[in-house]
C-alpha cells in the first residue's frame, strides 16, 4: 500500500489583518522615539552652545561695563599741534579737564601749542614726561626781538619753576647813543624801531652783565635805557652768545626757548599709574584723582579695581 503526502511548499502567509497593523504600528513608534531621542539630542547641544556663547558675552559685557569712562578716557595719550603722546597733567582740545591738571590746559592751533602760565602765553616746544619737563618760549618772542610791550615775565609759581639749565638773558631797549668810541667790551646791539625811528638796544647775559656794570661808562649806558626786559634762555646759548654775539645767535638763542620744570602731583601720580590707574583731576573737590576701572579715587586704585 502506497500513500502519497503532499507538501504545500507555498510560503505565503495569510496573516490576519490585526497583526499587520499592530506590527506597522510598533515600527513607526520605535522610528518616532529614534526620531524624538536625536532631536532631544541635537536641541541639547544647540542649548548648551547658547549658554556657553552667552556666559563668554556676558563676561565681556560685564567687563567692559566695569571700566570707568574716565579710566578708558584718560588711558589713551593725546596729540596737540605738533606735540604727540601727551598724558597727564596735560588737557586741551578734545582731551577733557579731568585727564590733567587746571594749571597744564594747551591750546592746540594749526601747528602751535601754547600753554598761559600766570596770564601769560607761552610755545611749547618740546615736553619730557620722564623727567617733568617742558620747554618753553615767549610768544611775543618767536621770530621777534622787538614785541610791542616790554615786559619781563615771572614763570615761577606752584607748578612751574626754572630749570637748572636756564639762564636770564638781558634785553635794554631804547637807549641813549654813547658819547665815547664804544670798545671791544661793549654789550652788542640789536635794532628795533619804534614809528620809524630806530633804537639803540643792546643785549646781555648774566656772565656779561657782571663784567659790564665793573665798567662805569657802560653801566651809565645801560641804566639810561628806557626799558630792560629778562628773558631766560638755555645755558648752552648763553655761551654761544658769549663767544659769539651776532644778532643772528640772539634770535636763535630766544626761538630755542628754555626749560620748565612742573609740579603737578608728581609723586601721587606714580603711585597711581603703580597701581594700574591713570592720573587726573576730580573738578568737584578740586583735587588730585586715580582714575580706575572700577572708579576714581583720591591717590591710588584698590585692590582688584
Amino acid at each position: 500500500m502506497h500513500f502519497k503526502t503532499h507538501v504545500n511548499l507555498n510560503c505565503n502567509l495569510n496573516l490576519p489583518l490585526p497583526f499587520i497593523y499592530y506590527g506597522v504600528k510598533s515600527s513607526v513608534s520605535l522610528l518616532y522615539q529614534a526620531i524624538l531621542l536625536r532631536m532631544q539630542l541635537l536641541l541639547q547641544g544647540i542649548f548648551f552652545s547658547f549658554l556657553v556663547m552667552t556666559i563668554i558675552l556676558n563676561q565681556i559685557l560685564t567687563s567692559c561695563a566695569a571700566d570707568d569712562v574716565h579710566y578708558l578716557k584718560c588711558g589713551s595719550p593725546f596729540h596737540c599741534a605738533n606735540l604727540k603722546n601727551l598724558s597727564y597733567p596735560f588737557w586741551g582740545f578734545s582731551r577733557p579737564l579731568y585727564c590733567g591738571h587746571p594749571a597744564f590746559k594747551l591750546q592746540c592751533t594749526g601747528e602751535v601749542a601754547t600753554v598761559t602760565i600766570m596770564s601769560e602765553n607761552y610755545r611749547v616746544l618740546e615736553v619730557n614726561d620722564s623727567d617733568h619737563r617742558i620747554k618753553l618760549v615767549r610768544t611775543d618772542y618767536w621770530n621777534n626781538t622787538c614785541p610791542t610791550s616790554l615786559r619781563t615775565f615771572t614763570i615761577g609759581c606752584t607748578f612751574f619753576d626754572y630749570g637748572s639749565d636756564s639762564r636770564n638773558l638781558n634785553l635794554y631797549y631804547d637807549c641813549s647813543s654813547p658819547s665815547f668810541l664804544q670798545p671791544d667790551s661793549f654789550p652788542p646791539k640789536f635794532n628795533c624801531s619804534v614809528n620809524g625811528t630806530q633804537m639803540n638796544n643792546y643785549f646781555v647775559d648774566e656772565s656779561m652783565l657782571a663784567n659790564a656794570e665793573t665798567s662805569v661808562s657802560i653801566s651809565e649806558i645801560l641804566g639810561a635805557c628806557k626799558s630792560r626786559v629778562v628773558v631766560p634762555i638755555l645755558e648752552s646759548e648763553a655761551e654761544v652768545l658769549e663767544t659769539n654775539s651776532t644778532v643772528e645767535n640772539l634770535k636763535a638763542a630766544l626761538e630755542n626757548g628754555f626749560g620748565v620744570e612742573w609740579e603737578a602731583n608728581n609723586s601721587l601720580c606714580d603711585e597711581c599709574q603703580n597701581s594700574g590707574g591713570h592720573c587726573g583731576y576730580d573738578p568737584i573737590s578740586s583735587e588730585f584723582a586715580c582714575h580706575c576701572r572700577g572708579g576714581s579715587f583720591p591717590s591710588t586704585c584698590k585692590s582688584g579695581e
